[in-house]
């Protein structure tokens, strides 16, 4: 809830007149190792960070509660190809990234890594909440993989960064005959890492003719959260003789 603020004087019928509290603005120049700009944000729900120069640094966002110590604020970047949030803005790419900050009394962003330059630093906090309505209706990250003939294949989503987890929209697997395939009673599992309740998928060992396919999609109405933050996500198709894997997953990260 936006922090407000009451008048002194008490208006004509006693009740009380409240105000919602203005946006906080903080800026200045990054150019060195733990250099940082820091905003009170208590009664604000998102923070803005817009970055401009030559530079090449690594920068971090960060919320206190006890005004000591400081929890990562995952970030996501504003009108860039990149939909996905960031533990933090490396490289040197100038820009403006958004993130949420309602659980804090005070927000910075600090130099954890630095190589040249220096970067002109604006960071908001405002009592608007951050729009995330596009998170689970867009897959902005795939990932695929496709073996070799009577190969295992192993598709990896990789650890997102500290603070951040992949949310997976849809996993698909084809296993594609290269041979004539022969009925078994024995059924092909295919296993994951990583996520909840060791989820499994089981192809059906039927006969099947040269070239033909057998595909299993699981689409997931709710993105399906990855079991533990900045850890990857594995799917792993055993070895299935005579056939070929084909594995890719549509996902996103987020905190």
């Amino acid at each position: 809830m936006a922090k407000i603020s009451r008048d002194l004087a008490t208006p004509t019928g006693g009740s009380t007149v409240l105000h919602p509290r203005e946006t906080i603005i903080g800026s200045g120049t990054i150019g060195a190792l733990n250099a940082e700009v820091i905003i009170p944000v208590d009664g604000c729900a998102s923070v803005a960070l817009d970055i401009r120069g030559t530079f090449s640094m690594t920068l971090e966002v960060a919320g206190t509660v006890d005004g000591t110590n400081y929890t990562l604020i995952p970030v996501r970047p504003v009108n860039q190809a990149a939909l996905q949030y960031v533990a933090a803005v490396t490289g040197t790419t100038a820009g403006t990234w958004v993130g949420k900050c309602a659980p804090f009394r005070s927000v910075r962003v600090r130099c954890t890594a630095y190589t040249s330059g220096s970067a002109t630093t604006v960071l908001v906090g405002g009592n608007a909440p951050l729009d995330d309505t596009l998170q689970g209706l867009i897959s902005p990250l795939v990932v695929t993989n496709t073996g070799a003939a009577s190969a295992a294949v192993t598709l990896t989503l990789p650890a997102p960064g500290a603070g951040l987890r992949q949310y997976i929209t849809y996993i698909a697997m084809v296993r594609s005959a290269t041979v004539v395939l022969t009925a078994s009673a024995t059924p092909t599992v295919v296993t994951t890492t990583n996520l909840p309740g060791a989820l499994a998928f089981t192809f059906g060992a039927d006969a099947a003719a040269i070239g033909q396919d057998k595909f299993i999609r699981e689409d997931f109405a709710y993105p399906l959260a990855a079991s533990a933050q900045n850890t990857a996500v594995t799917v792993v198709a055993p070895v299935a003789t005579g056939s070929i894997w084909r594995v890719t997953a549509g996902y996103y990260v987020a905190p």
